[in-house]
């Protein structure tokens, strides 16, 4: 297409919305961020089962994070317990929960939960990651303190897991 033809024809694209502005936390753990690291070898914890996947809370205000083992098949469901288990029973109910556009995410059962809690869910522009920025910082934290621990197989990551984060909450 010529210079000609991209001035006047008309656009079909939608216009970009207006930019949202993240809520800033004013306490610990009212404004969590959430994801999954994924694709991780397979890797036996210390309670014999076998991970493949991380699932990380980081709070906003102070970038305290928690870090669970998980899979990569792990339903909407099983990751709202997954949540309540690890970072509810600790620190109580977010007012906001950011997070990527993973299926999990986005799942009706995941929704449904949150909404009927109270807590907010602010789901990410797709392919935009800066979005949750500092959860993906964290991934990159977390993965090179791995990797200063785990043996060349890399199956002991997961055994490791509660030390990497206990050396990146302090």
């Amino acid at each position: 297409s010529c210079a000609t033809c991209q001035r006047t024809k008309p656009s079909t694209q939608t216009p970009p919305g207006l930019l949202q502005p993240l809520p800033t936390p004013n306490r610990p753990w009212t404004h969590v961020s959430i994801d999954f690291i994924t694709d991780l070898p397979p890797s036996k914890a210390l309670d014999g089962r076998t991970y493949t996947a991380i699932f990380p809370c980081v709070d906003l205000f102070t970038k305290q994070a928690h870090f669970s083992p998980t899979t990569k098949s792990i339903s909407a469901r099983d990751t709202a317990l997954l949540f309540l288990s690890t970072v509810y029973r600790l620190h109580g109910l977010p007012t906001t929960i950011i997070s990527d556009r993973d299926p999990r995410f986005i799942a009706d059962v995941w929704q449904t939960f949150w909404t009927h809690l109270g807590t907010s869910l602010n789901i990410s522009s797709a392919y935009h990651p800066q979005t949750d920025g500092q959860t993906e910082r964290t991934h990159r934290t977390i993965e090179q303190i791995l990797r200063a621990y785990v043996q060349p197989m890399q199956d002991n990551w997961a055994a490791y897991l509660p030390i990497a984060e206990a050396a990146y909450n302090n």
